[in-house]
């Protein structure tokens, strides 16, 4: 279930790590809500893919400094995987939310550590495995926003065309942070852009009549009832009265 993942923190890191190693060609997947997948084409090679990861795992402190990464050495928290079947280099990290999390924990089944035992434990398709861990964290209360109001800085069309009414429904990827963001709001602020010296940028508030989870298809179902077999990609935003 490939998707763009937006993690401030590390998509520094991720950037920072492909600059000094020369890496262009990735792709990004997430596999849970705080766990991604970094593919790399196997053109660069294993000794370039294996120094921007363990470089990569440094940086975000996964691994100690001492200790350096090879292909198949899973930690709790990171792995380097050399997939033929797949024909891609796959390095695989947790969102710094989940790193400390032990057995027992409302997080700690988004670890690593934790897929690997699910996956070795039962059987059954990736994506739909996926979806029962998110939805577990949703019902939990471990996802969702703490403050009731999410926050989304938008372009500046998208922003136009929600002012004007034309557009009622804003669109997110799920990630980390766009759950946080919507999984329990009860309002909304929108932002256009981020402004200029001098020149804040313009913002609007709204009622949120209700969010829901998109599919591929673009079926659409509750977040706290999720159905059997449903894959979702897309967060979706619908937005009541303007209240700002």
């Amino acid at each position: 279930m490939a998707k763009k993942i937006i993690w401030k923190r590390e998509d520094d890191a991720l950037t920072k790590m492909q600059k000094r190693h020369g890496i262009r060609d990735i792709e990004l997947c997430g596999i849970n809500p705080y766990c991604i997948n970094v593919m790399v084409p196997l053109d660069y090679g294993d000794e370039k893919v294996k120094a921007f990861a363990n470089d990569l795992f440094h940086e975000l402190g996964l691994i100690d400094d001492e200790y350096d990464m090879d292909f198949s050495g899973c930690t709790s928290l990171c792995d380097l995987v050399k997939d033929e079947d797949k024909e891609c280099y796959c390095v695989i990290f947790n969102h710094h939310d989940v790193v400390g999390s032990e057995p027992g924990d409302d997080l700690y089944q988004y670890t690593i550590e934790a897929i690997c035992k699910a996956s070795d434990d039962e059987d059954g398709d990736d994506d739909e495995a996926w979806m029962r861990k998110l939805a577990e964290g949703i019902k939990s209360g471990a996802i969702r926003s703490k403050s009731g109001e999410g926050f989304f800085v938008l372009k500046s069309e998208f922003f136009k065309a929600i002012k004007a009414g034309t557009k009622t429904t804003e669109y997110r990827d799920i990630t980390p942070r766009n759950l946080s963001m919507s999984i329990g709001i009860k309002t909304v602020k929108l932002q256009s852009g981020y402004g200029h010296p001098g020149q804040p940028p313009e913002q609007m508030r709204f009622e949120v009549a209700s969010v829901g989870f998109l599919d591929a298809d673009d079926n659409e179902c509750d977040p706290y009832n999720i159905p059997d077999g449903f894959v979702a990609t897309t967060i979706a935003i619908h937005l009541g009265k303007r209240i700002g």
